[in-house]
């Protein structure tokens, strides 16, 4: 008896086997779905989610073309890379929305996303033909540029590659190179860099009418061998580029001592001419803020920043927050 139920159990557990197998793609092997499959995003360990909503980088510009990060909470649903470029193209809502900031969509009104998939590292885009409909050179850069930074925010993604309409194109009008994938490379770089000269990512406040706050990742040279922060922080004093709307809250004059790290927090030693910020909340809160989202692309685990003169710790005021933001700006 006992026999007999076993060899029940093991033809019923077949019987399912063979369902589900049949029910599948015969020739999946064998076929290239990928440029219309939509892939899941896996979260990673230093992304959030709260709720049913996922707080996501997304890449706009200024008007002068240069490319801001804002982070955004957006729905979560599967495809969550494809929702986030949906939030790149241009309608009257966002407009009004990025308004506050300063801020542009990148995308053309119009631009839909026939498809996309996620292989081995590569998000691969197949976008409608709106997606051309752009009428300058700054607007092609500042396009493919903020696709990518919003695309390579995701741990899944490192490149990305670009069809229209399921075709591959060389290069676009304006002489945008996409013939093959596209990479994070030198945000808002202003000037060439010299022979002896590397990157390094430092953070200027952004003028903005409305008052709102407004950071922007400008890319800068080195003369050094690789990345530090010292470098980096010198970079970050010296003067602010012009003609881009751009702010350094740190006084004129001021020059760097040193700058070392002790259990995540950034000893940052400046010259006397710091001591001017005294009694300004506003620009002492802008001072941390700027220089810690710049020490912080150099050493990720700085989480906050205190400034010193010949060793001497500034008196800030009691409102000032010393923790550095996650995000250098959110909605």
């Amino acid at each position: 008896m006992k026999l007999k139920k076993l060899i029940c159990c093991i033809l019923f557990l077949a019987v399912i086997v063979m369902t589900f197998t049949a029910c599948q793609n015969p020739f999946s092997g064998f076929l290239d779905e990928e440029e219309n499959t939509e892939i899941t995003v896996v979260v990673g360990s230093n992304e959030r989610i709260d709720g049913s909503f996922r707080e996501t980088v997304i890449y706009y510009k200024k008007a002068s073309g240069m490319i801001v990060p804002l982070m955004k909470n957006i729905p979560w649903e599967e495809g969550i890379a494809k929702s986030a470029l949906m939030q790149l193209v241009d309608k009257e809502s966002l407009r009004k929305e990025l308004h506050q900031l300063g801020l542009l969509p990148v995308l053309p009104e119009g631009t839909k996303i026939i498809g996309m998939s996620i292989n081995e590292g590569v998000g691969k885009i197949n976008f409608s033909t709106e997606v051309l409909s752009y009428d300058s050179e700054s607007a092609e850069r500042a396009m493919i540029k903020a696709i990518v930074y919003t695309l390579t925010e995701f741990e899944t993604i490192d490149k990305v590659q670009i069809l229209v309409e399921g075709n591959k194109l060389s290069k676009l009008r304006y002489g945008t190179v996409v013939a093959k994938y596209v990479e994070r490379e030198n945000i808002n770089m202003l000037s060439e860099l010299k022979n002896s000269e590397i990157p390094v990512i430092v953070y200027y406040k952004a003028n903005v009418n409305t008052g709102e706050k407004l950071y922007v990742p400008v890319t800068k040279g080195i003369s050094a061998l690789k990345p530090d922060i010292r470098s980096a922080l010198v970079a970050l004093v010296e003067s602010v580029p012009e003609g881009k709307g751009l702010i350094s809250s740190i006084p004129v004059g001021v020059t760097v001592n040193d700058v070392f790290v002790k259990d995540g927090i950034a000893y940052v030693d400046l010259s006397e001419e710091i001591k001017l910020i005294s009694g300004d909340l506003e620009l002492q809160q802008a001072i941390i803020v700027s220089i810690g989202l710049t020490l912080k692309e150099i050493e990720s685990t700085i989480n906050q920043v205190r400034i010193l003169s010949y060793g001497e710790q500034i008196t800030l005021e009691d409102e000032v927050e010393l923790t550095i933001p996650t995000f250098s700006n959110t909605r």
